[in-house]
């Protein structure tokens, strides 16, 4: 006799099935088509009301599950903002996360207002953007502008050539 792990029945155990579902921070979903996104940061510096995402199904197989892996990790539902953790991770293929999703023009600016944060199962747990970026903001006493997190990415040194009296000088910043 085989025994049933699951219900089959999802109609008569919906609520079964959905309490078992774990919640993770920094996924959403676009107000306009229902799309599935991950909040890469829920605001942009000089852009308050926009926020990056991108579209995980739109990753191939093998950048996808190392992408999903870090998501679920605890460092990344840790972290205040997604792109972050992003910045410090790598593909299978060693390519910087972040990086590549910029280079592969996957991120895609989105106003706030258009993004729906899910914070767990059904439509009980949503929350939209604009409205929890306030929250966090009187939370920690700043203005929503405030929110944005500045370059993850270490600084490039860039070398100047000045010329004084005649005579190159090379720096660095």
């Amino acid at each position: 006799m085989v025994q049933q792990m699951m219900p089959m029945d999802i109609q008569g155990n919906a609520e079964a099935v959905a309490s078992n579902r774990k919640q993770y921070k920094h996924i959403g979903k676009l107000k306009d088509s229902n799309a599935n996104v991950a909040i890469v940061f829920r605001t942009i510096p000089d852009s308050p009301k926009d926020a990056l995402v991108f579209g995980p199904k739109f990753l191939d197989d093998i950048n996808h599950n190392s992408f999903q892996k870090v998501l679920e990790s605890d460092e990344a539902q840790g972290s205040f903002e997604l792109g972050t953790v992003l910045s410090r991770r790598q593909f299978a293929d060693g390519t910087n996360m972040l990086a590549f999703l910029h280079q592969g023009n996957f991120l895609k600016k989105i106003p706030t207002d258009n993004i729906t944060v899910t914070m767990g199962a059904g439509t009980t747990g949503e929350v939209n953007l604009t409205e929890l970026n306030k929250l966090i903001a009187k939370e920690r006493g700043v203005k929503v502008s405030e929110l944005a997190v500045e370059d993850p990415t270490p600084a490039q040194s860039k070398t100047v050539e000045k010329k004084d009296a005649g005579k190159k000088k090379t720096t660095k910043k």
